[in-house]
């Protein structure tokens, strides 16, 4: 029997959440829920068919739910509340507030409707991450783990720090190739300024050089253009979440760091890595090919 936690639950919950009306009820939210559930052969107990003019009529009866299954919907209706993914309802503004019903909000539709994977949901962004990058590094993917469970949370600003250096690891292993792939012969003075701040670490100049090398491998004559297309706004990407995680989440001077930016550098992330491990590929088996 698995562990009905938060986590475990909120993949139904999203997905039950793309078929329900405004103005939703708990009883119209665990229905909805509870129909994901019953899809995936989850020990739910049906008590009368779905009308979809009648929500608020429940559909399941509740006596014999697996343990731990009602706190985890619980749980999910006040995170997509505290999370701003849904909120009360006002029929009659600014006069009354409807606290037993909700609605979705813009954030919530585009939480419903995001392309996946996306961070509220660990276990399936991590699942959908080893997919795209079938060698991922482990040490980017326990920076991601550690990430995702602090996002979680809401320790956004340890979810910072946890995306950037992920995204500083992959950068890294990229550098690594792509001063192989400067021609030390003919061009020996190129090669010596990307490799000085790669051995240094400074992350700046380093950034720079690997956009450049970048731009000037994606104009030779026959590279592939499904590898290069897009590389230098994935690389960007990547670059971006190191930058949060420096200069803003960790700088003293920062009080807070918001949860949409973290969210936005996790949505980005799998794809930036995925296109850049692709590039990592092409550059080691291209060695001296920059002239």
């Amino acid at each position: 029997m698995p562990d009905y936690t938060l986590s475990w639950i909120l993949p139904f919950v999203r997905s039950g959440l793309r078929h329900i009306n405004p103005g939703f009820t708990f009883t119209a939210f665990v229905s909805a829920t509870w129909r994901e559930l019953e899809k995936s052969h989850v020990p739910v107990n049906r008590m009368r068919p779905y009308q979809e003019n009648n929500p608020d009529n429940p559909e399941f009866r509740h006596n014999h739910d697996p343990g731990g299954l009602q706190p985890a919907a619980i749980e999910a209706w006040l995170y997509i509340q505290r999370r701003s993914f849904a909120i009360p309802i006002s029929r009659n503004f600014p006069s009354t507030l409807d606290e037993s019903r909700l609605e979705l909000t813009k954030r919530g539709r585009e939480w419903i409707d995001a392309q996946e994977p996306v961070p509220e949901l660990a276990a399936e962004y991590v699942t959908t991450l080893e997919k795209m990058v079938p060698n991922l590094d482990q040490v980017v993917r326990e920076y991601v783990l550690e990430g995702l469970g602090s996002f979680e949370h809401d320790r956004f600003r340890a979810a910072a720090v946890m995306i950037g250096a992920a995204s500083e690891k992959a950068l890294y292993m990229l550098a690594e190739k792509m001063v192989d792939s400067i021609d030390s012969v003919s061009a020996p003075n190129w090669k010596k300024n990307f490799s000085i701040p790669l051995k240094r670490r400074d992350l700046p100049d380093l950034f720079t050089q690997m956009k450049n090398v970048l731009q000037h491998a994606s104009v030779l004559p026959n590279r592939p253009f499904e590898i290069f297309d897009g590389g230098q706004d994935h690389l960007i990407s990547l670059i971006k979440a190191v930058q949060v995680q420096r200069n803003d989440a960790v700088h003293p001077m920062n009080e807070k760091i918001s949860d949409e930016t973290i969210r936005l550098l996790y949505l980005a992330f799998p794809h930036a890595l995925q296109k850049i491990e692709q590039l990592r590929d092409w550059f080691s088996k291209n060695p001296n090919v920059l002239t």
